[in-house]
């Protein structure tokens, strides 16, 4: 796990709850880490995302970070993870300080 910031934490806690907000209102049945009114998210392969996400029979698995350099293991982890399974994906986004979406990785 890496420590953040101070700035660096609110930043990732906003960006977590911006995206749970956004996919809630997108009809998704969203569970966010850290985030009141949200129950966890499961665990993955040892690691717990940010947030998971499920539609239908979709799934997502999403990571926000505030640097492509942050958590670089339990994102691979992760993303290995979902290649076994058609109707799971991975998503991962750096946020700014506002925990506004700059750079998209997957």
């Amino acid at each position: 796990m890496e420590i953040r910031s101070i700035t660096g934490q609110a930043a990732h806690s906003k960006g977590i709850y911006r995206e749970a907000m956004s996919l809630k209102m997108n009809g998704w049945y969203v569970m966010a880490d850290h985030i009141p009114g949200f129950n966890p998210p499961p665990e993955f392969e040892g690691y717990i995302p940010d947030i998971y996400a499920i539609k239908e029979e979709h799934s997502s698995i999403i990571v926000i970070e505030t640097s492509l350099n942050d958590n670089q293991e339990q994102n691979d982890t992760l993303r290995e993870y979902v290649r076994h399974f058609s109707n799971i994906q991975f998503f991962g986004w750096v946020v700014n300080e506002a925990g506004c979406r700059v750079h998209k990785f997957d």
